[in-house]
């Protein structure tokens, strides 16, 4: 049988970079994927390794960890490159983590990564005339990747693309996006599973036009039915009763208007947090909703939604999903710009929480605006309040830090059926949380909270102007076109503070605190520079009240601060003016940020009922935190497994008997020595009182390495000897201490 004419071959990515040189046509579009795009294409790869990634697995082991698809592309030969007609969002993208992949690997400076890093730069870029030709080739891109590469500073000019612009956006935010799981012990292996288990399939043309006739075949031709077209089949057909079809079908099309018919991802991801928020009782379902939500509702119809005949399913479509489309059309457009009443849904967009489903859960079709603007205010200021509190004790590292369906809150939700009912739940949750606002006192900057810092530092920003009678500026705070950056009132010199922080590793933590961060204006941030305290105060007396209040001048004739903040909340003693800023004022700030965070999420101001007699949250019984929902049902859930929830944690070392309470840990970094040890609560403890649940953050924020595989730099001193906490967790793995139980 000859040959087709038209060829699909499956490539992995090891494959695709190694055989193609890529050129891009100049009427192609721009590169032009956005921080969405992006997380999807990251949180799909990583939620997928980690489902078959166990702690101690060999790099030859993940030949036998599941592959995955990532779709089609299209292509025609052009001498020795390779035209990309279809598919450059993902290689372009694919390519970008390549590189950021290399850099994480270097950092580690750990002398078995060299074949890893060996694996990923010919992929990467090969050589051309005696110079380095990166696997997409373009001359206008060619300077931002050679940043990437060399680890250099790179300031686009003002006449940079469209396309150059975003490739530079989308480079600095990977870091940020790739979750900690991937990025210290696990990250070889994730390396090897993304050259050798992820396919694309390459449709090749013959020249340039077939390639678009074939992009026009697969893009443009019939009619292309979506996830959220079969499910409105379906349910017509049920509903259906001969009469009353063009009704259904006039109420489901006002419903997908009515939040937006021309974006098919709003209506899906409507559609899942819909379905999970009200109706899935397993992980294993929210899973299948994320995956195919109209089959989903096919086969669980009756048992999960009580849908049985006709006229269910035309009261469906008519009352639950139309009203529900509504307030769901009014919480997207409050995630996207701050409106009074709804501010914690814009918070926890920015946080990039999936909020939606925990608000479909609560909400009723019937509930009155007062009602549901009252409901969606609890449920989000919840999911916030958690988020930092689970924050500021190092819990999160990153948003995608934690994964979970928080399925037990989603249907203690939909049984409140009024707003009391709801506060009284919610109360309870927080009452049993086992972190507080005491964690800030150890709370600092580190390479992967870069995003948390600067929430939290503008939530208190916000809060101050606010109580001084200025506007709410977290909008401006927090957007990316007027940016304003984390200031570090310690200069970055050493010498400065040599006699109070002694060591430099020191110095970079107390520098780091939150205590001695601001936020300003990067303009303002960036003309500060190395300047001493005793100048930077001056400068610090025209910005907002929480930098201003540094200079005793703030705190003279100006009662909307001294009566509206310090009074008021009764915080003299911790809001006064700086004359110097050493340990001793950071802590007093540390203390003042620490005080701020209780007043600003205190659940009884925020609505809250707690239970009579409720103990102070550092004292109350512990219950296991919750875990936070992030973005992950638009693309995948991820399943549960022992390596990917944590269950091998230090304080289920300590739990099991493997470490032992007070344990000194010791980690060698550049000939200097730095010494933490095993807390009660089986975390890290730094000497400076920082906490952290995983050895590779706290190895991050003691040598100011972005990535570090705490597991084998932390040793445990016993009996003379240093031993890895590798070697420690490896032989509870081995005596079948840490197997899963119930």
């Amino acid at each position: 049988m000859p040959d087709a004419p038209i060829r699909g071959d499956g490539f992995t990515i090891q494959q695709l970079f190694s055989q193609f040189q890529f050129r891009l046509d100049p009427y192609q579009r721009e590169y032009s994927w956005g921080r969405e795009d992006v997380k999807i294409l990251v949180d799909d790869l990583t939620g997928h390794f980690v489902e078959d990634w166990t702690p101690g697995d060999e790099r030859r082991e993940v030949r036998h960890y599941r592959p995955y698809f990532l779709g089609p592309f299209v292509y025609y030969r052009d001498d020795d490159l390779a035209a990309l007609v279809d598919g450059q969002q993902r290689v372009t993208t694919l390519h970008l983590l390549l590189l950021h992949l290399r850099r994480l690997a270097i950092e580690a400076d750990r002398p078995e990564y060299q074949n890893d890093i060996a694996a990923l730069e010919p992929l990467i870029a090969g050589t051309s005339y005696g110079e380095r030709a990166y696997a997409i080739r373009s001359d206008a891109r060619a300077p931002v990747l050679e940043a990437i590469y060399e680890d250099k500073p790179y300031i686009l000019p003002p006449d940079a693309g469209a396309s150059v612009r975003n490739l530079y956006e989308r480079g600095m935010e990977l870091h940020e996006l790739l979750p900690e799981s991937v990025r210290d012990e696990a990250l070889p292996l994730f390396i090897h599973w993304l050259l050798n288990r992820v396919c694309l399939v390459g449709i090749n043309a013959n020249d340039r036009r077939q390639g678009w006739e074939i992009f026009e075949t697969m893009n443009d031709r019939g009619i292309q039915l979506g996830p959220a077209d079969l499910l409105k089949s379906f349910l017509l057909r049920k509903a259906s009763n001969r009469n009353n079809l063009p009704r259904l079908g006039d109420a489901w099309n006002r419903a997908f208007i009515r939040i937006g018919s021309r974006a098919p991802q709003t209506a899906a991801r409507f559609l899942q947090a819909l379905l999970v928020g009200r109706f899935v009782q397993t992980e294993e379902e929210a899973a299948d909703v994320a995956v195919s939500f109209h089959g989903w509702v096919q086969e669980n119809h009756a048992g999960r939604m009580g849908l049985v005949n006709a006229p269910d399913f035309a009261r469906f479509i008519e009352h639950e999903l139309l009203r529900l489309a509504e307030r769901y059309a009014t919480l997207n457009a409050a995630a996207a710009v701050l409106e009074p009443g709804l501010e914690p849904v814009f918070y926890n967009a920015r946080n990039e929480l999936d909020q939606m489903p925990f608000l479909m859960a609560a909400l009723a079709p019937d509930d009155s605006d007062a009602q549901f603007r009252e409901k969606a205010f609890l449920v989000a200021a919840y999911l916030d309040l958690v988020f930092m509190r689970m924050a500021v004790n190092n819990r999160i590292t990153k948003p995608g830090g934690l994964q979970g369906d928080m399925l037990a809150v989603l249907i203690e939700l939909r049984a409140c059926r009024d707003i009391d009912a709801l506060a009284k739940a919610l109360g309870r949750r927080i009452t049993g949380l086992d972190a507080d606002f005491t964690g800030v006192k150890g709370y600092g900057l580190r390479a992967d909270n870069r995003a948390q810092v600067r929430y939290l530092l503008a939530r208190l920003t916000a809060f101050v102007e606010v109580e001084c009678g200025r506007p709410n500026e977290m909008a401006r705070y927090l957007d990316k076109d007027e940016p304003y950056e984390i200031e570090h009132i310690w200069a970055n010199k050493f010498e400065r503070y040599q006699p109070e922080a002694r060591t430099e590793a020191a110095f970079r933590v107390h520098r780091n605190r939150v205590g001695a961060l601001l936020l300003l204006r990067k303009s303002y941030n960036a003309s500060y520079q190395d300047a001493p305290y005793e100048q930077k105060v001056e400068w610090y007396r025209g910005q907002n009240h929480l930098t201003a209040s540094l200079h005793q001048v703030t705190h003279q004739r100006n009662k909307p601060f001294t009566e509206g903040v310090i009074k008021r909340y009764n915080l003299g003693k911790l809001f006064h003016p700086m004359p110097d800023f050493g340990l001793a004022a950071i802590d007093v700030r540390q203390r003042l940020y620490e005080r701020l965070c209780e007043i600003i999420w205190d659940p009884e101001k925020l609505g809250f009922i707690l239970p009579p007699g409720t103990l102070p949250a550092s004292s109350a019984p512990a219950e296991t935190p919750p875990e936070l929902p992030l973005q992950q049902v638009p693309t995948r859930v991820s399943r549960r497994t022992r390596a990917y929830f944590g269950g091998v944690t230090v304080a289920r070392l300590v739990s099991v008997g493997a470490l032992n309470v007070d344990e000194e840990l010791v980690l060698t970094y550049k000939r200097v020595a730095h010494t933490a040890r095993i807390s009660r609560g089986g975390q890290i403890q730094l000497d400076g009182g920082e906490v952290f649940e995983s050895p590779s953050p706290a190895g991050s924020t003691v040598t100011g390495k972005a990535t570090i595989n705490g597991w084998s730099a932390w040793k445990v001193r016993r009996n003379g000897k240093l031993v890895p906490l590798f070697d420690i967790r490896a032989e509870a793995l081995r005596r079948g201490l840490l197997d899963e139980t119930g």
